[in-house]
């Protein structure tokens, strides 16, 4: 299942005429299309098994909400683009060069993000910024405080009088003092 369209993917690419003599055809923009959509779909049935096991990956896929949807949507777009823009640069379009630098780079961040890898590829062990877009149970981090504690714990009860926390990980129960 493509994520985006021809139309979308043409549309980033102002002075490009659709089915025109000097550009690639609408079939080989939905085949960069259906390309990327593999290896986005490739990264989702890899990364998500637990959360579409039970119903399996196609009516997982299905029932994508609309910010998943759109996430998808850029991803595959980007992907396509910059296919596209290379077939330009090898046309001699200098500017699709930089236009085409631009959508790699964008398509490559998001795909390292949905997939969990950093910039060499290797995997974040805290999860993909993405994760608990598509998996509900997935570790999300948080700002908040892991765990409750009292600065002073290694130290004597005489020495931290003010401290008026004594249950807080049992500081004052302890059996060196």
């Amino acid at each position: 299942m493509s994520y985006t369209t021809v139309d979308q993917v043409a549309g980033m690419f102002p002075t490009f005429t659709q089915n025109g003599p000097k550009g690639p055809s609408n079939t080989l923009i939905q085949n960069y299309i259906d390309d990327v959509a593999g290896e986005i779909d490739a990264i989702l049935q890899r990364r998500f098994q637990e959360a579409y096991q039970a119903v399996g990956f196609t009516a997982w896929q299905g029932s994508f909400d609309t910010d998943q949807l759109n996430l998808l949507e850029k991803l595959n777009r980007y992907g396509a683009c910059a296919q596209l823009a290379e077939v330009f640069e090898t046309s001699g379009i200098a500017a699709a060069a930089r236009v085409a630098k631009s959508f790699e780079d964008g398509y490559h961040e998001m795909c390292s993000k949905l997939n969990a890898r950093d910039a060499e590829g290797k995997p974040l062990t805290q999860g993909g910024d993405y994760d608990y877009l598509f998996d509900s149970e997935a570790k999300v981090e948080t700002p908040r405080p892991q765990l409750g504690g009292v600065a002073g714990g290694d130290q004597y009860p005489s020495e931290t009088p003010s401290e008026a926390s004594t249950n807080v990980f049992k500081k004052w129960d302890r059996k060196e003092f």
